[in-house]
């Protein structure tokens, strides 16, 4: 799983766990594109203490994970469901239209 889309799954788990500083340099780093100068210079800090605090959070997401499993969880979920959308498609191409409905159900889950 691409590092950026997993950390962006931590964050809309467990963000609310970090402090509000956490969330804001992490959203800077992951979600802005900012480099660790210019998130440096915003907040008044070293490049080194940036790069520190992202990697303190970043296995502080994880221990949460490891803990409660929330993002598994949710990748679980979210693969049974596109299979069960996968069959319910296969399905309908068998003239079973009724699924339809079906399918649209399943997918509004998905969104």
């Amino acid at each position: 799983m691409d590092k950026i889309y997993y950390i962006t799954l931590k964050m809309d788990f467990y963000g609310e766990l970090l402090t509000q500083k956490q969330r804001d340099i992490m959203a800077r780093y992951y979600f802005d594109d900012y480099s660790l100068n210019e998130i440096a210079e915003e907040y008044e800090i070293t490049r080194q203490a940036v790069q520190d605090m992202i990697k303190r959070t970043e296995k502080l997401l994880d221990k949460y994970e490891e803990k409660l499993l929330l993002v598994e969880k949710f990748m679980k979920r979210k693969d049974r469901l596109n299979q069960a959308t996968k069959m319910i498609d296969d399905l309908i191409e068998k003239g079973n239209d009724e699924l339809i409905q079906v399918k649209d159900l399943v997918s509004s889950i998905l969104d």
